[in-house]
């Protein structure tokens, strides 16, 4: 966003339109940034009407390598793949515990027993059992 708040400085006639935007966003936005901001106005001074994308990503690439562009995606690809491996929170286990003892309050033993029935094994914590009752209260059973 800074890089393409720079290119609307330096070149204030130019207009960047939505596609291409969105597009920036997409292929610019796991570049070194700082490189990224030094071929802009490297660019600026050798082009004065209005930026040459194609021309800002060929200097970007003759300054840094391949591999590191290729490498710092798999940082951030590992980065995603390790937050999305985190359990929950404790406050998320709180919030969860709540809703559980909720459920729990409301379920009558009838849909108790139908959901350990449905699990085929007796839950050892509410909040599995909680989710076993919701689920049969959701997706009744038409036996």
């Amino acid at each position: 966003m800074d890089n393409r708040n720079l290119m609307g400085e330096l070149w204030p006639k130019w207009m960047l339109e939505p596609e291409l935007s969105r597009l920036l966003n997409e292929r610019w936005g796991s570049l070194h940034q700082d490189k990224l901001r030094e071929c802009i106005r490297q660019h600026r001074l050798e082009r004065d009407t209005k930026p040459d994308i194609a021309a800002i990503h060929k200097a970007y690439c003759a300054i840094v390598p391949q591999a590191d562009v290729l490498a710092r995606g798999e940082v951030v690809q590992t980065r995603r793949d390790a937050t999305s491996l985190q359990g929950p929170s404790p406050a998320e286990y709180a919030d969860w515990d709540a809703w559980a003892k909720e459920v729990l309050k409301t379920a009558t033993a009838a849909e108790i027993d139908a959901a350990k029935e449905r699990l085929g094994i007796s839950p050892d914590t509410h909040r599995v059992l909680a989710v076993a009752i919701e689920y049969c209260r959701k997706n009744p059973c038409s036996l």
